[in-house]
């Protein structure tokens, strides 16, 4: 692989579209500009970005408070989200939605979106694999993490073996993914996620690959679920820490902002 400098990508992107996945997924497309088209040519699909979502009524996106003299109330609202697909032969962008009512600005966002509305993206390039090379692969996710997860088993190759155990809202928000991986998928239904998981329960009754096979665990959730997750693998089932990758996309009854500032300060690993 050629060498190169990583780089931070940093632009405004305008919807061309969107529609519903499931009940509640929103994917909304961008449009790709010539310039854009240079800055995406290193990024791979299911890498996180951050969003800056414009105050409402604001057709101006300020990245930084150098950029501008605006007050507070101007600059955009940032989160993370997940960069879904990537096609630069059509020239679109996708990044896909949760939909739970105006409870965060990006859902409320995503549910009013129009064609010509203005998104700030932020990422860093990487042609890094989403996950490394393995025999057996096990994904856990949440709603939140079902975008990532699309992007691995897009990626495997077709002699991968995956387990993944996935939960969503209900029946309807069952998705199907795209793949040449041997992929099985258990569904676990949770139609109040903010009130808990039945992820790590679920783990616990199923079969881990052996550890003679060259295996990894993704594992992306709320952070209760993702805590338990990694002191289940760590503790009970002495997995190496090269073996898994547990990840806290959001936490139960906290904002973005609130969530990272306890994570900095209570570090799970």
């Amino acid at each position: 692989m050629e060498n190169y400098q990583k780089k931070i990508i940093r632009s405004v992107f305008t919807v061309k579209h969107k529609f519903f996945i499931t009940p509640h997924y929103i994917r909304v497309v961008f449009d790709i500009n010539n310039e854009q088209l240079d800055l995406l040519a290193n990024v791979k699909p299911g890498s996180n970005n951050k969003i800056y979502i414009p105050p409402k009524g604001m057709n101006v996106i300020y990245f930084t408070n150098k950029e501008s003299s605006a007050v507070k109330e101007l600059l955009p609202v940032m989160r993370t989200y997940t960069t879904r697909n990537i096609d630069l032969d059509k020239r679109e962008l996708s990044i896909d939605f949760v939909v739970h009512g105006d409870n965060g600005p990006a859902s409320a966002w995503a549910q009013k979106a129009e064609a010509g509305d203005i998104l700030g993206i932020a990422m860093k390039d990487s042609v890094r694999d989403l996950v490394p090379p393995a025999d057996e692969y096990l994904l856990i996710g949440d709603a939140t993490a079902l975008p990532v997860i699309g992007s691995i088993l897009e990626q495997l190759p077709k002699d991968s073996v995956v387990k993944a155990v996935l939960e969503v809202y209900g029946k309807k928000d069952k998705i199907d993914f795209v793949s040449q991986a041997n992929v099985i998928v258990e569904w676990v239904y949770n139609k109040h996620p903010e009130n808990g998981s039945e992820l790590a329960k679920w783990i616990k009754k199923i079969p881990l690959p052996d550890k003679t096979t060259k295996r990894f665990a993704f594992i992306a959730a709320e952070y209760n679920t993702v805590k338990a997750l990694r002191s289940y693998f760590k503790e009970e089932k002495d997995w190496d820490r090269s073996e898994y990758n547990a990840s806290a996309y959001w936490k139960a009854g906290k904002t973005e902002n609130e969530s990272n500032t306890e994570r900095r300060e209570e570090k799970l690993d």
